[in-house]
């Protein structure tokens, strides 16, 4: 009986059970900008992104962007919203995926010709890299194939940027 009494009722100390499982955070949503060259009309690009992880691991993402590309008395202004797989981490790694692009520019030789807006799809493919020694920068190089409908015209982008997470 006097066992009973000093034995500690509850030895949950002692006991390996079930641990608890830890909560995947979601990548962070990050912004960027890039400059590069569109090979199609022969210009230099500036340009702004936003990538959204769709999943916790951020092995897939929305990346929606727009870009100005400055031509001789010209400037042709496209957006594009893709969805993008991821093969590495967030951490950084390589990246394929393709999407919608709109893109506004004057169709003909004459500069008084009126500007129109067309669509068409993209494919894009790029290496990111994690942060810079330790900051939130990250780098990336990117190309991105632009197939317009109605039109010849199918910019090729190579750029260089760099995005920050948000949080």
């Amino acid at each position: 009986m006097l066992v009973i009494l000093i034995t500690p009722l509850g030895v949950n100390g002692q006991r390996r059970g079930q641990e608890e499982a830890t909560s995947q955070r979601w990548s962070p949503v990050s912004i960027g900008l890039y400059v590069g060259y569109d090979n199609q009309p022969s210009g230099e690009v500036a340009g702004a992104q936003m990538r959204i992880p769709v999943l916790p691991s951020g092995t897939v993402e929305l990346l929606s962007g727009g870009n100005i590309t400055f031509l001789n008395q010209l400037k042709e202004y496209q957006f594009n919203l893709e969805a993008v797989y991821n093969t590495g981490t967030t951490a950084g790694g390589l990246y394929l995926g393709g999407g919608l692009a709109w893109r506004n520019t004057m169709f003909g030789s004459e500069l008084t010709a009126g500007r129109r807006t067309v669509r068409g799809y993209s494919i894009v493919s790029g290496i990111k890299a994690g942060g810079i020694a330790g900051t939130p920068f990250s780098p990336q190089l990117e190309i991105r194939w632009t197939f317009l409908e109605e039109t010849a015209l199918n910019p090729r982008v190579i750029s260089l940027g760099v995005n920050v997470a948000l949080w």
